[in-house]
């Protein structure tokens, strides 16, 4: 259930919200921030002319090119950004859901970002066989303008990801022995 939604009353407001409060140093053109979140111009248009007159946004002028930017003096930034955080946090299950389309998953690991840590590992890891990398990363293009964020990702078959767990691959070990959490897990991997 998206909650945040029916609170602001806009999907898209939430997408812009999200998309400036965790890039809060990026600066965006109207052509940007609809790419970025995926909202039609005239939507956006309208939300951020709101979120402008409440003092969220900032915006730029260079020559005849507008952009806006996250206010940084906007007092509620922190507090919406945590709001924002735990209400992803709690649907984050609904992820593996996403994808159901994309071949035989096996194995969904959420880390980095949706840790709330930043760092040098991978946001999130799948693993399977047949897997569309295409479909894969349409899917991963949606969540990330669903949360405002890009996302670091790796898309591995399950010999290669056996291979290198059996073997003490660093990149898989800096994802299983720091925190992650298991969407989903076929393999069945001892904690």
């Amino acid at each position: 259930m998206d909650i945040l939604p029916k609170i602001f009353g806009n999907p898209h407001r939430v997408k812009l919200m999200r998309l400036f409060l965790f890039n809060p140093e990026a600066v965006y053109t109207v052509k940007d921030i609809s790419k970025r979140g995926k909202i039609s111009r005239s939507a956006l248009t309208k939300e951020v002319a709101l979120l402008s007159g409440l003092g969220f946004l900032k915006m730029k002028k260079t020559g005849r090119m507008k952009s806006w930017q996250l206010n940084g003096d906007f007092f509620f930034a922190e507090h919406f950004r945590s709001l924002f955080n735990a209400e992803f946090f709690a649907n984050r299950a609904d992820l593996a859901k996403k994808f159901k389309n994309c071949g035989k998953v096996k194995l969904l690991i959420l880390s980095g970002v949706f840790m709330q840590e930043g760092g040098d590992r991978v946001d999130l890891l799948l693993v399977g066989d047949n897997l569309k990398k295409k479909t894969i990363e349409k899917t991963i293009t949606g969540i990330e303008a669903d949360i405002g964020r890009v996302l670091t990702y790796a898309i591995l078959e399950t010999a290669d990801f056996n291979y290198r767990r059996q073997s003490s691959d660093k990149f898989i070990r800096d994802i299983l022995d720091y925190p992650h959490k298991r969407i989903l897990d076929k393999l069945e991997i001892p904690v």
